[in-house]
């Protein structure tokens, strides 16, 4: 009987490997990942595979209570809305990525302010180390996987609300330093209850709202880039209303899905 690496072999590359012109007299490797998988191409665009190996996650705040989280002015590099960090050790040889796939916000209340209110704006960080200082709620212990048959342990850490954040390195990236998400229902009112927020990181889906009815719960997809979490880093997620004035802030319940691999 022929043992397992008899039958298929190939090169381990996680890396994108130099390319090979087409040529019915080249022979190369097969490419694979680090757990053995072969390199192909995707016959399922969807993330059952991944919840059926059990390295599919979802967190929330395991109910339909909301978080306040937007702040009260704008940008500020340590205070963000959502944190996600990776504990895993850089230096284990088994070291996983979490890689980010949605961020789902439901609107439960409005954010306000006195005057002023033009939009809701959002950025989006990369760093090393983990971010979070204190502050909002931390929702890890909510992770779970979507099947039942499995019970899979999570390297990340999720905090999600009123946070306050470490200093940046000088390792800090600005992925997406400016995106607006809606524009004001008014100069005294942000939102309106049970609108929901879709982030949609490294999508393939075309987004379809480009323009909304402001005063209305809207359906509002916002295409953002593919986002991979190293062990040691975290991703750092800002939301702001674009006011000076003394704002009210919204408050939002979160989901939050991602593999790790």
């Amino acid at each position: 009987m022929l043992s397992p690496q008899a039958l298929v072999k190939g090169l381990v590359s996680r890396a994108l490997p130099s390319a090979n012109a087409d040529s019915a007299n080249v022979d190369v490797s097969v490419r694979l990942s680090r757990y053995g998988e072969q390199g192909s191409f995707a016959l399922v665009r969807k993330s059952h595979a991944l919840a059926d190996e059990g390295t599919y996650f979802l967190v929330n705040n395991a109910n339909q209570t909301g978080i306040i989280s937007t702040p009260a002015t704008g940008f500020v590099a340590t205070t963000p809305a959502l944190i996600i960090a990776n504990t895993d050790s850089p230096t284990s040889s088994s070291y996983k990525r979490t890689y980010v796939d949605f961020f789902n916000l439901v609107t439960t209340v409005v954010g306000s302010a006195a005057s002023g209110l033009v939009n809701l704006q959002a950025a989006l960080y990369l760093d090393t180390g983990n971010r979070y200082s204190s502050g909002g709620t931390n929702i890890t212990a909510n992770i779970v996987s979507p099947n039942m048959d499995v019970t899979p342990t999570s390297v990340t850490k999720v905090y999600f609300g009123a946070l306050t954040a470490t200093a940046a390195t000088l390792s800090v990236r600005a992925v997406d330093p400016l995106r607006v998400i809606r524009p004001a229902v008014s100069a005294t009112v942000l939102d309106v209850v049970g609108e929901t927020k879709w982030f949609n990181f490294g999508g393939v889906e075309g987004a379809l709202n480009g323009s909304i009815t402001v005063a209305n719960a809207n359906f509002i997809t916002v295409p953002m880039p593919p986002i991979i979490i190293g062990p040691g880093q975290s991703a750092l997620l800002y939301l702001w209303q674009n006011v000076g004035g003394t704002n009210v802030a919204a408050t939002y319940a979160p989901q939050l899905g991602f593999w790790e691999r």
